[in-house]
């Protein structure tokens, strides 16, 4: 249940970063409003579950860099995490999520991550 809760705050989060101006674009799902909605969902099935195989991996080996940036690096996870769920999205015929330059997409997972814990305390997806 977690999981779905998890998937549709992040889904909603990526809707968000999508409207802003950061060349964020999700294709796929164009033919009805419910493909649309359903190509939102893999999107962020798909980063949620990075964030529970790949992050953790990732933090652990970039601790010290994380510690002298006093957590800045953390964005740069994030961004890490974006750019390997879009490079996972274009290996599929039916989805596709574009990002734009490193900046651009380093905003946007910055936004994706705020509205996401935001949300996610709203709506309960963070308790344990």
């Amino acid at each position: 249940m977690k999981f779905i809760l998890s998937t549709i705050v992040t889904a909603v989060a990526v809707w968000i970063a999508t409207l802003l101006p950061f060349d964020l674009v999700v294709t796929g799902g164009e033919a009805e409003w419910w493909t649309r909605v359903l190509a939102f969902l893999a999107i962020g099935a798909v980063i949620v579950l990075l964030n529970m195989i790949v992050r953790p991996v990732i933090s652990a080996l970039a601790l010290p860099i994380t510690i002298l940036t006093l957590g800045l690096f953390s964005l740069v996870i994030s961004w890490f995490i974006l750019w390997l769920t879009a490079w996972l999205s274009e290996q599929v015929d039916f989805l596709n999520l574009s990002i734009g330059g490193f900046w651009q997409t380093l905003l946007a997972a910055l936004v994706i991550g705020i509205a996401s814990a935001i949300m996610g305390a709203l709506v309960g997806a963070n308790r344990k």
